[in-house]
């Protein structure tokens, strides 16, 4: 809302006040002090005259601070709105038939170190086999900044490559994809931008998504993903997942990933009534000279987790995860031919 600098000489001068005037007139209080101030202090050619010397009016480039804190209001909203929308939020699966969901290690699929033999089998694996879906962790490319960029020289794959492998990976490999989760790796650079143009349809959320499964049964299934979780141990793996399960909210899959090593671990928390398990994933990179060079070991299993959810079980075998994906596609046909 704007108000001319005469009009609001008019109003302050009949009103007696910014105040009173503001009451009478409706006007906000802030906009008319404005106008108030602009006119007082110059705002009217005729004011502006310095002896032999008339300057013009030069209005602001700026709105007006009722103008700016509307904007700002509206940007909020929208803002929470966005942000409300994505606490819990709802994927509907359309069947009652069990169902499998990978949570894909970080794959680093341009780097020298990543295992694409094992990836290409799990890829194949998840495409054809029916009610199997995937969780993406992510890092899916190195995506070096900075310093960091030097690594590129050890990398047989260069960048615009990799990431035409990961337009590949997201819409063309056949694997059906719930949601994606953006590691520290995909967040460097314009490697966000570049991810979100090729997740098409599929919700991207940034380290962190809490979704839920909902079957037309009513069954629900929650699943808190995030890259990582807050808090680590170097003699449990799970430390992070463990926190968020006993002070966070109550999810029936805590899964996480980031640290290139694999655990799982279910559990009925006997104190706030849930059965849930704890899950991180591996990831593709079987060679890294990060890891050799300050004496971390390597694992062999695990670079996916993939949790079977029966929808009509409502106990602790509602979920049942596998640290072998080729296990949990044998597992989950086998279940779906008797539903």
């Amino acid at each position: 809302m704007t108000v001319s600098s005469d009009e609001a000489l008019r109003l302050v001068e009949a009103h007696g006040g910014i105040k009173a005037a503001s009451r009478a007139s409706g006007i906000p209080y802030t906009t008319l002090h404005s106008s108030y101030s602009r006119a007082k202090a110059g705002g009217k050619p005729a004011e502006q005259a310095a002896g032999d010397v008339e300057f013009p009016y030069l209005p602001s480039s700026e709105l007006d601070v009722e103008d700016i804190i509307d904007y700002a209001s509206k940007n909020f909203a929208t803002a929470m709105a966005a942000r409300e929308a994505r606490r819990w939020m709802e994927i509907k699966i359309k069947s009652n038939k069990p169902v499998g969901v990978c949570f894909m290690g970080d794959p680093h699929i341009d780097s020298s170190g990543c295992n694409w033999p094992l990836l290409r089998q799990h890829i194949k694996l998840l495409a054809e086999t029916p009610g199997m879906y995937a969780v993406g962790g992510n890092d899916v490319t190195d995506n070096w900044i900075g310093r960091l960029m030097r690594l590129y020289a050890d990398s047989k794959m260069s960048k615009k490559q990799a990431w035409k492998v990961v337009a590949w990976l997201l819409k063309d490999s056949g694997v059906n994809w719930l949601c994606h989760v953006l590691g520290n790796h995909d967040a460097w650079g314009d490697g966000a931008y570049l991810f979100k143009a090729n997740a098409q349809f599929v919700p991207v959320e940034d380290w962190q998504a809490r979704f839920q499964l909902v079957f037309p049964n009513d069954a629900r299934v929650r699943i808190n993903c995030a890259h990582d979780f807050k808090g680590h141990s170097q003699w449990n793996h799970l430390h992070g997942a463990q926190k968020e399960a006993m002070m966070g909210e109550t999810a029936d899959i805590y899964s996480c990933h980031h640290r290139h090593c694999w655990a799982m671990h279910q559990e009925e928390n006997a104190h706030r009534g849930f059965v849930y398990w704890l899950i991180r994933s591996r990831g593709y990179k079987f060679i890294d000279n990060y890891a050799d060079v300050h004496g971390f070991g390597s694992q062999s299993y695990g670079a996916s987790i993939t949790a079977i959810i029966d929808p009509k079980d409502s106990g602790p075998g509602k979920v049942t995860c596998f640290a072998d994906v080729a296990k949990a596609a044998e597992h989950l046909t086998w279940l779906r031919s008797r539903a």
